[in-house]
């Protein structure tokens, strides 16, 4: 069963059908897409099954039951998208029950290098690099998701080794988000322990790393650039970094929700080609565009408590607070949480380790240890 796992991991959290299909042809990515879902439905009928996970089942039956009521599209592809999600989250579920924080740590890292080896021997004009995440906004998330679970790691030395390469690895997306959220993530890890402030000397070595790959191979990113004007202290212009903001793409869509608030505009409208040529660009728009107030207050309530719960734990297990904040602030700048299986499992991770050391805690109060 390990083995099984192991394998559902690389396919889910590398994202290798995807990758594959970007990169190796059509024919393969698409049957590593359906051997990940075949294998999950193996692991499920074999594992020590518990309960299931109730938030994700019923945000997914609001949201496609309701969205598919002004859907206009090919029948047969919405029910595929619909029975792939549900064997993801019942059948991937108990996948997720039996992945520790080491095993994740080390998936996330594997798939934090692909990043890396997509800058060094792939370098493009683009100048932003995603690995096997094909959207240098995904392999941000993915780096700064491990980023916060290093601070769950008991070993020091992976977890200094982790906060190098997860750091380094987002930067190489040049993703607005993640450097947000690396500053925000940081600075919470201040009341953990004073200590942690050398963490920021840690990000002046890694920007020094970033301008010896700049000087080898070039970096030939707007964003980069900007950056090393700042450091030289030379005039700055800001128009091509501020450019494709999200908020711009984001008001293209308010009126549309406003239009059919209860009921949404069906299934497909906000992820490019429907009410908009773009996609919405922010999962919590695309649920209440989609298929109304319903499935979105379910939606977010999740995140909502992901967070709360994250706080009362924050002492015993500051890794929690740290990735609900990264997960939920990068749904603010992504639409594919129902479609992208990596972003759907490490939330549900997530909440795994959140119903676990609640548990816990809860025994040891009811429980106290004798002084």
């Amino acid at each position: 069963m390990k083995i099984l796992k192991y394998v559902i991991l690389s396919l889910i959290i590398l994202n290798l059908p995807a990758a594959t299909l970007k990169f190796g042809g059509g024919g393969l990515g698409s049957m590593l897409s359906y051997a990940s879902l075949i294998l999950m439905i193996i692991y499920f009928m074999f594992s020590n099954k518990g309960k299931a996970n109730i938030w994700m089942i019923v945000i997914g039956l609001s949201y496609y039951l309701i969205s598919a009521f002004q859907y206009t599209g090919d029948f047969k592809t919405f029910l595929t998208l619909f029975l792939k999600y549900f064997i993801v989250v019942i059948c991937g579920y108990e996948v997720i029950k039996d992945t520790s924080k080491k095993e994740l740590f080390y998936f996330l890292i594997v798939g934090a290098l692909s990043i890396l080896i997509h800058t060094l021997f792939f370098t493009s004009d683009y100048g932003r690099y995603s690995g096997f995440y094909i959207n240098p906004n995904v392999g941000g998330f993915i780096c700064i998701f491990g980023y916060g679970l290093t601070y769950g790691l008991e070993n020091k030395k992976l977890k200094l080794l982790g906060q190098f390469l997860f750091t380094l690895m987002g930067l190489l997306t040049f993703s607005r988000t993640f450097i947000a959220l690396w500053l925000l993530l940081n600075a919470l890890s201040i009341f953990i322990n004073i200590k942690n402030i050398r963490i920021f000397l840690l990000g002046a070595l890694i920007m020094s790393t970033l301008f010896m790959i700049d000087e080898f191979i070039g970096l030939n990113n707007p964003r980069f650039q900007q950056l090393k004007a700042i450091v030289n202290n030379e005039n700055v212009d800001s128009r091509e970094i501020n450019e494709d903001s999200r908020t711009e793409t984001w008001a293209r869509f308010y009126d549309y929700i406003l239009e059919k608030p209860f009921f949404g505009n069906g299934y497909g409208a906000f992820q490019g080609g429907g009410v908009h040529r773009l996609g919405s660009h922010n999962t919590y728009l695309l649920v209440i565009g989609e298929s109304g107030i319903i499935p979105f207050l379910l939606f977010a309530g999740l995140f909502l408590f992901l967070i709360y719960k994250g706080v009362l734990l924050f002492r015993k297990a500051p890794n929690l607070l740290m990735q609900a904040i990264g997960i939920s602030v990068f749904l603010l700048a992504n639409h594919n949480f129902f479609n992208f299986y990596y972003i759907t499992f490490l939330a549900m991770w997530l909440q795994y380790q959140v119903a676990l050391n609640d548990n816990e805690e809860s025994s040891m109060n009811q429980n106290p240890l004798p002084i």
